[in-house]
């Protein structure tokens, strides 16, 4: 009967994503992401300045209705605003659902009212992703108070994790299921996502040591170091590799379309979250099918 929610769920998401798109435009390098006086005053246009009407702010609808253009002065809107409105309302629906799942929650012993509360952690982790990479690809930098709101809700991830840890399917303390047998040192809940956090940070900072700095910014290590912890050993290791072989290739295009140059700077952090939504989601499966090439 869950699946009643997820249309309110979609729709509430919308709602945030049209949200996260002011503090997206109204955002300025320099200052706190939490500073509240820029999101002040109604929404307008970014182009003629014209304040807009309660039609014209309607999610996805209104962008669509109006051919993505200012109703008043015509000119092109950028698609930044339906992609974060359509993620934003995917999020509130794909990760409970993909979790209710995971935790197998109509069986499970656990607690439900803790479950619940870490299904809304887990919608705020990728809220926060979504709101970092957009503002890494518009300006080449992460607010470090975004880092410390990853850092703040992985804490209350493990907490919840280590209070249903009992009480869950054998294996699923992480997304890579019993895999982390394999991969990680130790069970342990909190160490794994400290190792997670360490592996991070350190990985990013022996790519500006080897580089001299000019391959990645001291933000890229911050963002490492609060994803690895949400995160935690060993998903971090395969975001880490998918996240190259993504910006790798999404750099080749560039290159060979001539869209960019070897000197021109490419933001990071988009692609790292890519690579952790598809380990969270599918990171089980890659290795499954891997290591069924091998007979494992």
């Amino acid at each position: 009967m869950l699946w009643i929610y997820y249309p309110i769920l979609f729709i509430f998401g919308l709602g945030i994503g049209s949200f996260l798109n002011v503090v997206i435009w109204r955002y300025k390098p320099g200052r706190s992401i939490f500073d509240i006086k820029p999101l002040k005053g109604r929404s307008h246009c970014p182009y003629c300045k014209k304040k807009l009407k309660w039609f014209e702010l309607i999610p996805l609808i209104s962008f669509f209705a109006q051919g993505g253009r200012c109703r008043s002065c015509k000119h092109k809107l950028s698609v930044q605003y339906p992609i974060v409105e359509f993620l934003s309302g995917a999020i509130f629906v794909g990760v409970p659902y993909f979790l209710i799942n995971f935790y197998n929650l109509e069986s499970t012993l656990a607690d439900k009212t803790l479950l619940f509360i870490l299904f809304a952690l887990w919608v705020l982790v990728f809220l926060t992703w979504l709101l970092i990479s957009v503002i890494d690809w518009r300006h080449y930098l992460i607010p470090n108070g975004l880092n410390v709101m990853l850092v703040t809700l992985g804490l209350f991830i493990v907490v919840i994790k280590n209070q249903i840890a009992i009480s869950i399917t054998p294996f699923h303390g992480s997304f890579l299921r019993h895999y982390t047998l394999i991969f990680s040192p130790t069970q342990d809940i909190w160490i794994n996502h400290i190792i997670g956090a360490l592996v991070g940070a350190l990985f990013f900072v022996l790519i500006i040591l080897v580089s001299r700095g000019r391959a990645m910014g001291w933000g890229d290590v911050k963002f490492a170091l609060a994803s690895g912890f949400v995160i935690a050993w060993p998903e971090v290791a395969l975001s880490l590799i998918l996240a190259f072989v993504l910006g790798g290739l999404f750099g080749a295009v560039l290159l060979i379309t001539n869209k960019k140059t070897m000197k021109d700077k490419l933001p990071f952090a988009p692609f790292l979250t890519v690579s952790m939504v598809i380990t969270v989601f599918f990171g089980y499966y890659l290795i499954q099918n891997y290591l069924g090439l091998f007979g494992m």
